[in-house]
């Protein structure tokens, strides 16, 4: 999820932020068991207590209570924060460190699956029956399968998309990288704003992919910025 520079057509007229048609499956129909989800209410409920433990986790190294465990009904510790014993208890989950973000999806499913194996049970548990835990209805499933995603023209021009959805340009087309450049510089909004001109340059004559945003070193900051320095 983040920025992606495409060469296009000079006359490629596709709306800016609208997802570009051959990354969107037109023959997608959830499942109405499920709701599209692929997943039975019983696990929508252990996810969320799943979440609730790896947030209390990070609570209790931040020495810090979250608002959702200030009010949420909790005989013993509402409001209170655990101590260290609940972040070993996290870590154990998640089989590695939280980020400096806290604990992401990805701790929070390996969570559940130890949880899951703990208590002796399959790994599909908690998939709806009807969809098979695929979230298309099955009516649909063999046209959504054959269906293959296709690219935008390609062409001379320069253009910025965006990747945080199926994928939308978020940019006019321009003739050079120095005019895409001072454009991108000009944005003040989103995760772009406040990158400079030199910065968005390097990026379209180098790696030309980031993500929206990168956590290192210098903190929390722009994909674009910190991809242009590699």
């Amino acid at each position: 999820m983040g920025r992606e520079l495409k060469r296009v057509p000079m006359d490629f007229d596709w709306p800016m932020n609208t997802p570009w048609n051959g990354y969107l499956n037109p023959h997608y129909r959830e499942c109405q068991d499920c709701d599209g989800t692929g997943s039975t209410l019983a696990d929508h409920r252990l996810s969320d207590l799943i979440s609730f433990i790896m947030l209390s986790g990070d609570d209790a190294r931040k020495g810090t209570c979250h608002p959702y465990l200030q009010v949420a009904p909790l005989y013993h510790t509402q409001g209170k924060v655990c101590g260290i014993e609940m972040a070993e208890l996290t870590v154990a989950l998640a089989g590695r460190e939280p980020s400096m973000l806290g604990h992401d999806a990805i701790d929070k499913w390996t969570a559940k699956r130890k949880i899951l194996q703990a208590a002796g049970l399959p790994e599909d548990w908690g998939s709806c029956s009807t969809c098979g835990g695929e979230g298309i209805h099955p009516d649909a499933k063999e046209q959504y399968e054959a269906w293959e995603r296709f690219e935008p023209p390609t062409g001379e021009g320069y253009q910025i998309w965006e990747t945080v959805s199926e994928g939308s340009p978020i940019s006019p087309v321009f003739a050079t990288p120095e005019e895409l450049a001072t454009h991108m510089a000009d944005t003040r909004w989103g995760a772009d704003k406040g990158t400079d001109y030199e910065t968005w340059l390097r990026f379209i004559n180098g790696p030309g992919w980031a993500p929206s945003m990168v956590g290192d070193a210098k903190g929390l900051r722009s994909g674009v910025e910190a991809m242009s320095e590699t």
